[in-house]
């Protein structure tokens, strides 16, 4: 049998078995669930040399409410009453979503969105990010800020990063 066959089916038997899969992100340098969840995909195809292991609504599902469930908020991740209100919207109408319509929304949201293309953010019924902008603070002045309690501009090449 071969090793990607092997390996499929691993995760065929892990998933029946009755594990769910969740996703999150504890990256300090990007924290992207669109990233998140077209790696899970991504990975599994380069284990196994095939595309289509995991559908887009498997992949939200996994980034929203089964994400939510595995730190202990079993309330939130979905939309029905008396669930938690955490609602992002989408932007199709940017250069990486181009084309999308209603019909395949879904999946041009987990494999080609961005966090570039959310346009409005709600957590626990109150509105955070409005057509891109955060309501409450200013980011960018309080990363430059933040950065510039590090010394200045992180990003100049300096000699002590040289070899």
């Amino acid at each position: 049998m071969r090793s990607s066959t092997r390996s499929r089916r691993r995760g065929r038997e892990i998933a029946e078995a009755g594990a769910r899969l969740a996703l999150g992100s504890d990256s300090h340098a990007v924290i992207d669930q669109f990233e998140e969840m077209r790696a899970v995909e991504l990975d599994q195809r380069l284990v196994t040399g095939e595309r289509g292991h995991h559908d887009a609504a498997e992949l939200l599902g996994a980034a929203c409410e089964q994400g939510h469930a595995s730190i202990g908020w079993p309330d939130a991740g979905r939309i029905e009453p008396d669930a938690i209100a955490d609602l992002v919207t989408v932007d199709l109408e940017g250069v990486r979503l181009a084309g999308a319509g209603p019909e395949n929304a879904l999946e041009a949201a987990v494999f080609a969105a961005s966090p570039a293309d959310v346009r409005s953010v709600i957590v626990s019924g109150r509105q955070v990010v409005t057509e891109g902008r955060h309501v409450g603070i200013d980011v960018a002045a309080e990363l430059r800020e933040a950065l510039g309690a590090f010394g200045g501009d992180l990003f100049s090449h300096t000699e002590r990063n040289s070899p």
